[in-house]
């Protein structure tokens, strides 16, 4: 231990350098923000709608994630076609959060609030509780027909993937416009950014390489209509993965291939799902979040773990076994969010959830003395992730527990103090 604290650069002649601790810290959570599923939420009051941020910041969150604005369900109509020929298909249901004005959402159903506008009211409440609010675009079903094996084709040659993808772009980069457009001046400092909905994962044949490329590059364009259309505002993106369909260093190198297509920005965040819902053990998350980790930190993406909270039967997930996912990556991850708080632990949602969900606050809210990293230990590494945040190089996952001075102001002097509990620890 000694010699690893001694091979930490960053000496206690930094004391000068200080940072004030951000205002909310004394709150802040291991969890930054929470995805939120639209047919739970599209008919809130603007009451209710207050009560779930509040419900959020006490949590320590910043942000809420709505999965997306709009749900669009298909069934197919014309058996003798082939499954992925979107143009087979006829709507079946239409759900939008907002009234919009595009003519392929004119069937959309409305909230029974706010003259229809969901979104609205969910940008209100996140302004009023001080928070911000990630807005996912459009969920089309018919995406889950692509993605297994190599990409089919109709008899005229054309890939019925990439016709669909193109449709799917265009609408979602004008569904961005459009918010930009109705709430930008008056939420602009509300909305965190943008949520690409379309749920990646390790597609066989683009891992394997026998799909000639193709998925990436047409992956790639896609993404990048709705890059095009966010300006300068963030995109999050949240793929998961199937071990069975490949090992993690294959997925790594489909990313590898996605992003020489993908023009990501810094801005733009990667949070990968831990695959906690699949009950993989700890050291299976930690493999696949190593492998992603090296591709989106070649892009210079910001790299999350998005930590499922569910179980196999889609049960809540123990926060024992929370915790040990959550300890698995930490040291790999700018920042955790969840899928979901608001579905699998918050009472508001489901009265039966109260138990748990007073066991979640005890665990998103209490660090111990120096664990920045928020990985339920201190150690070596909370040290290194302290001295990459003074030198401008990093963020801490938990501020809060680094204010050892208790002074407000996180410097040096913090830093020297970890280093002797850590001395102490380890005698």
């Amino acid at each position: 231990m000694k010699r690893k604290l001694a091979a930490i650069a960053l000496s206690c002649m930094l004391v000068q350098t200080g940072m004030p601790l951000p205002a909310n810290s004394s709150e802040d959570g291991r969890f930054t923000a929470s995805f939120l599923q639209g047919w739970l939420c599209r008919d809130w009051t603007a009451e209710r709608w207050q009560q779930e941020f509040a419900a959020a910041s006490d949590a320590g969150m910043d942000a809420l994630i709505l999965q997306s604005v709009c749900d669009l369900s298909h069934t197919q109509s014309d058996a003798a076609a082939h499954k992925q020929d979107a143009s087979a298909y006829v709507r079946t249901s239409a759900y939008a959060m907002y009234p919009s004005a595009l003519d392929a959402l004119s069937d959309c159903t409305l909230s029974a609030q706010n003259d229809g506008d969901a979104l609205a009211l969910a940008l209100e409440a996140a302004r009023q509780e001080g928070m911000q609010l990630w807005i996912g675009t459009v969920s089309d079903d018919r995406w889950w027909n692509y993605g297994w094996g190599t990409p089919a084709v109709s008899d005229d040659g054309t890939c019925y993937f990439a016709q669909w993808s193109e449709e799917n772009a265009m609408l979602c980069a004008k569904v961005v416009e459009e918010i930009q457009t109705r709430y930008g001046e008056t939420y602009g400092d509300t909305i965190a950014g943008y949520y690409y909905v379309n749920e990646l994962w390790n597609i066989d044949a683009a891992c394997a390489r026998t799909d000639g490329g193709q998925y990436a590059a047409v992956l790639g364009e896609n993404i990048n209509a709705t890059l095009s259309a966010c300006g300068e505002e963030p995109l999050m993106i949240s793929p998961f993965f199937n071990p069975d369909l490949s090992d993690a260093a294959q997925y790594g190198d489909f990313w590898t291939d996605i992003f020489r297509t993908a023009d990501f920005r810094t801005q733009d965040v990667f949070a990968h799902q831990d695959g906690g819902g699949r009950e993989c053990t700890p050291e299976v998350i930690r493999e696949w979040a190593l492998a992603l980790k090296t591709s989106a930190d070649a892009e210079g993406l910001r790299f999350w773990i998005n930590n499922e909270t569910f179980q196999g039967d889609y049960a809540s997930k123990p926060i024992a076994d929370l915790r040990a996912n959550v300890e698995a990556t930490a040291d790999l991850a700018g920042a955790h969010i969840l899928f979901s708080w608001n579905h699998y632990y918050n009472p508001l949602v489901d009265s039966s959830k109260a138990e748990i969900g007073a066991a979640f606050l005890e665990y998103a809210l209490t660090f111990t003395e120096g664990d920045v990293n928020g990985d339920g230990i201190r150690s070596v590494l909370d040290a290194v992730m302290f001295q990459k945040y003074l030198l401008g190089a990093g963020v801490l996952t938990a501020p809060a527990a680094g204010d050892l001075c208790k002074d407000s102001v996180l410097n040096g002097f913090d830093l020297c103090l970890l280093k002797r509990m850590l001395l102490r620890d380890d005698t």
